[in-house]
């Protein structure tokens, strides 16, 4: 669940920090002795907890600006996640860097970072659970197309067309917990389960269960969203209001192409 150069770090800042041509200048005096630093503090961003329903990666594309002697100066976003909260994040940790030594002497270096929702590598969950009457439907990953805006988005908050799967919050709790990948974000539990049925995220507080599945309509994967209330159906109705009002669009990826005939 991290936004990161790539994994056996620190190995991959120094290959993920590419110079940026800069354009030729008139030959510049000595540079005095830079003073000791270390890039020991370099740290990447972390995909934010509000956004993991996305349940898809994004790569943002830094530019540094950097003085002689490795300092980060100033940092633009180059190629943009397409989503302000992962952009930011990477702004924030990009110009609390140190450059490593190797690189001194660019004015500009690109670093990017590749942000990636799951926790780790999820194998699928071999354990079968019992199927409901739309298990069929959810399984097949499909769902009815949905129409891009004029600006290539979708909206955050896609109704699942298929029923969550699950009668009462207890109920799937005891199903889904002992095959899930668990994670706690104050208030809330993340399970995280690869299955017969796709990937799916369930986030559970202390009024409702959400289940986010990434599906496709054979043009785009997105995100679909099913909900089950608890007890308080009110307190249920105003959280629900509170997501659908906090979400930001989603940027679907191009359906992955179906697997060629033998």
């Amino acid at each position: 669940m991290t936004g990161a150069c790539g994994k056996g770090w620190p190995l991959a800042l120094l290959l993920a920090l590419l110079p940026v041509m800069a354009a030729a200048q008139g030959e510049a005096p000595p540079a005095p002795a830079c003073p000791p630093a270390s890039t020991a503090g370099n740290t990447a961003p972390v995909y934010p907890p509000a956004e993991l329903w996305r349940l898809q990666g994004y790569t943002v594309n830094v530019i540094l600006a950097t003085d002689g002697c490795g300092g980060v100066r100033d940092a633009r976003v180059e190629r943009s996640s397409g989503i302000p909260s992962l952009d930011a994040v990477a702004l924030h940790a990009a110009r609390n860097w140190v450059i490593p030594a190797s690189h001194h002497g660019h004015p500009l270096a690109r670093l990017p970072f590749m942000f990636e929702p799951l926790p780790e590598a999820m194998p699928q969950a071999g354990q079968q659970r019992l199927r409901d009457p739309f298990f069929t439907e959810r399984s097949s990953g499909r769902v009815p197309e949905v129409a891009l805006d004029e600006a290539g988005q979708l909206p955050g908050y896609i109704a699942d067309p298929y029923p969550i799967g699950f009668l009462r919050i207890p109920e799937a709790i005891s199903v889904i917990a002992p095959l899930a990948l668990i994670r706690r974000y104050q208030q809330q539990a993340n399970f995280w389960l690869h299955d017969e049925e796709g990937l799916s995220l369930f986030q559970l507080d202390d009024t409702l269960l959400l289940r986010n599945r990434l599906v496709s309509d054979g043009r785009h994967r997105f995100v679909v969203t099913s909900v089950l209330c608890g007890d308080d159906l009110d307190a249920c109705r105003q959280r629900l209001a509170q997501l659908r009002a906090s979400r930001g669009p989603q940027q679907p990826l191009p359906a992955e192409p179906a697997p060629s005939a033998r």
